[in-house]
């Protein structure tokens, strides 16, 4: 087999791999799974990655990659308010599009070695971009706080983003059976634009408000999953 044709293979088994664990959850499919809705035997696919949990290691390090790159700082120039919306939504999208990863994360921890030792890691690594974005938001006069203020705000907002869809299945929003809507990860920027609120400053004052106008009214305590309906009667 080629090199082009192998990775064009690979880089197939991992599209694939994503969609379904993020549709499914990551313990419901398995490399034949896998393998069938790909339309290949499973010995094929063992040629490419020798079990599911080589797939996630990889999937994984694409996340890490991707995230960490968007959460870059210009080089050439200072941050002004549309950074704010920028670093929201880059950070929102790799979220949805790796959802899985933190819908299964204590599985994952306790069942894959290579996640139980990069995840951790790759926290960290994000939590302390996300230091060094919020200073340069006070240096350059958008935001207020202290240095114990940015800490805390950091943590907060990972908090909330990575257990985002375990508030969801636990507060009844959704289920296993229904399907996880991107409307649901707009309702988690809201919450975090909430907890920047209170240290914001000048024209990122008035950026904040319109991003407020824009997500309209939450609808977390206004609709419940038909399951919870049934559990009440």
């Amino acid at each position: 087999m080629s090199h082009s044709k192998t990775v064009k293979t690979k880089e197939r088994i991992l599209q694939l791999s994503l969609q379904l664990f993020n549709e499914r959850g990551e313990r419901a499919v398995t490399t034949n799974h896998i393998a069938a809705e790909l339309g290949m035997s499973p010995g094929n696919l063992y040629y490419h990655f020798r079990n599911k949990n080589e797939i996630i290691k990889e999937l994984m390090e694409q996340y890490q990659h991707e995230t960490l790159n968007m959460l870059e700082l210009p080089e050439d120039r200072s941050l002004d308010a549309n950074d704010k919306i920028r670093y929201f939504q880059v950070l929102s999208s790799q979220l949805w599009a790796y959802r899985f990863l933190h819908r299964d994360v204590y599985h994952l921890v306790e069942n894959n070695e290579d996640f139980r030792k990069m995840y951790p890691k790759f926290s960290a690594q994000v939590m302390k971009q996300g230091q060094k974005i919020y200073k340069a938001f006070v240096n350059a006069g958008l935001m207020q706080m202290t240095d114990s203020e940015i800490e805390a705000l950091t943590i907060n907002l990972w908090i909330v983003l990575t257990n985002w869809t375990n508030f969801l299945y636990m507060s009844g929003h959704i289920t296993d059976s229904n399907t996880l809507e991107d409307k649901w990860l707009w309702q988690a920027l809201r919450q975090m634009v909430f907890l920047e609120g209170a240290y914001l400053r000048g024209t990122s004052r008035q950026t904040y408000e319109e991003l407020l106008a824009s997500f309209g009214p939450s609808e977390l305590f206004t609709r419940i999953s038909p399951s919870k309906i049934n559990s009440s009667e």
